[in-house]
């Protein structure tokens, strides 16, 4: 069996990066698909032009963090912090909005009510289940954030 070799210039993370470097530019691919889905923005659901541009700063912040990560860039490195911070708060005042989420689960589920009971599928559930998943995103960013501090020197 053949051993192979590395290339002895990467630094520790470099596929961990790349990764994550495509997968924020599929984040901005999807974000563009979804330009003019309605979002729920300080406590109502929002259309039109402000969800537009609400997703086309995603489709820039993601499209950036996927080139600065790939190559390896200093903001690259910088933008990973703004950006988990941004989406904290973006995902905070989202899960803020109790009733919103509520009146969004009733429009997509109108006419399913009886099905969704029938499989043991509430409103209550739902909301708890949008909570705990939103959580686990937000960890993520952060434990993303936290592994870039650590790779640092990738970014040198």
């Amino acid at each position: 069996m053949q051993e192979q070799r590395i290339e002895p210039n990467r630094k520790k993370g470099h596929l961990t990066f790349r990764i994550t470097a495509a997968l924020f530019i599929l984040s901005a691919v999807f974000e563009i698909i979804s330009i003019d889905t309605e979002t729920i923005l300080f406590g109502a659901i929002r259309t039109g032009t402000i969800v537009i541009v609400y997703h086309l700063f995603y489709i820039v912040l993601f499209a950036a963090l996927g080139f600065g990560i790939w190559h390896a860039k200093k903001w690259g490195y910088n933008l990973v912090f703004v950006a988990t911070a941004v989406y904290t708060l973006d995902k905070i005042q989202f899960l803020l909005n109790q009733q919103a989420i509520e009146t969004l689960f009733a429009q997509a589920t109108a006419g399913y009510e009886s099905a969704l009971q029938a499989q043991g599928i509430t409103a209550a559930l739902f909301m708890q289940s949008i909570a705990l998943m939103t959580v686990v995103v937000i960890v993520c960013w952060w434990g993303f954030a936290w592994y870039t501090y650590w790779r640092r020197d990738y970014f040198k």
